[in-house]
């Protein structure tokens, strides 16, 4: 009987556990923020040869993996808000593509997303803010469709790639 009633203790605590973990923000991908792709953020997960510099090859390989990459943030926010109130519910989060689209943007990890928090968070990130086409041309300051490892630590110097 004792072995009984303490494998049902058992039960009990981890299924407390279980649903404590699924009723916390913890594994919000929303709030949590995305998986850092690497010290330079998107020439990191776009140097697919590893050889420390991207082409506009890779560039645009990396922006078709993923149709968020080619615009900025907050005009892909608009791309899924169906009903234009600045807002996206869970119905209108539940469409966007990819689902990784947005994860870190919900400041208040309430499961909405807002213009004001998409906008904030990619506020705190240049090439959060524009297509990174756009922003390849940015730090390729020779125009030789190559970002070398001068550019990137340049960039990250003045600012505008900071270390992920």
């Amino acid at each position: 009987m004792k072995k009984v009633i303490g494998s049902a203790l058992v039960i009990i605590v981890v299924a407390v556990v279980i649903f404590a973990r699924l009723s916390s923000d913890e594994g919000n991908p929303l709030a949590d923020g995305p998986r850092s792709p690497g010290p330079h953020g998107p020439f990191s997960a776009s140097d697919f040869d590893k050889d420390g510099q991207v082409t506009r090859s890779e560039i645009e390989k990396f922006i078709t993996m993923g149709p968020e990459r080619g615009v900025g943030m907050e005009a892909y926010f608009e791309k899924f808000d169906a009903n234009a109130d600045q807002i996206l519910d869970k119905d209108e989060i539940a469409k966007v593509e990819p689902a990784f689209a947005f994860d870190g943007s919900d400041a208040n990890a309430d499961g909405i997303l807002t213009i004001e928090e998409v906008a904030a968070y990619a506020g705190e990130r240049l090439y959060r803010q524009m297509g990174l086409d756009e922003f390849f041309d940015l730090i390729d300051t020779n125009s030789d469709d190559l970002v070398s490892d001068v550019e990137i630590e340049a960039a990250h110097d003045s600012g505008q790639l900071p270390k992920e």
